[in-house]
């Protein structure tokens, strides 16, 4: 069997942008609404901006997923913020594929969101969508709320718990 490590997933996975750039005109549109549903406080921006550690995040997952479509949007915005970040992206079947193996997850979700460090390390796992979301006792309850956009400082707040540990 055929096995790539964390490193190699990252070097063969792209851009936000170009993975953007692949979808159909409605996905790629998704993007800088979501972004403008995004509304970080100063003291989030400065705490990303101040982050002094490299991360890599390796993002698997597809731009015809609305949940991709929002917590992706976060991940390229942390890295625009911060020159330290960098994102790539890999399909959801390699994830499945590769990711999943070294993760030990059995049920794999897109988008799977590994945060790690300059050297590789995993130093956290964000899956699908954030905890509150996950954890809801019925997501049809919340779920149009979720896809307009009222749980991402949600997403934001799991992504910084995992950074903060760093």
């Amino acid at each position: 069997m055929i096995k790539m490590t964390i490193e190699e997933l990252f070097n063969v996975g792209v851009s936000f942008e170009s993975c953007v750039g692949d979808g159909t005109k409605g996905e790629r549109l998704r993007i800088p609404k979501n972004l403008s549903r995004l509304h970080l406080s100063e003291n989030l921006i400065s705490e990303i901006q101040e982050f002094k550690k490299e991360l890599k995040f390796l993002v698997s997952g597809e731009i015809w997923c609305p949940d991709f479509q929002l917590n992706a949007t976060i991940v390229n915005k942390f890295c625009e913020l911060n020159p330290n970040f960098d994102i790539s992206i890999i399909s959801t079947a390699r994830g499945k594929k590769f990711l999943a193996p070294i993760l030990e997850i059995e049920n794999f979700k897109g988008p799977s969101i590994v945060i790690l460090d300059n050297n590789y390390n995993i130093l956290g796992l964000f899956e699908e969508r954030p905890k509150i979301v996950a954890n809801a006792p019925s997501f049809d309850d919340i779920k149009l709320e979720y896809y307009k956009g009222k749980y991402l400082l949600d997403s934001v707040n799991d992504f910084l718990e995992i950074m903060r540990q760093a």
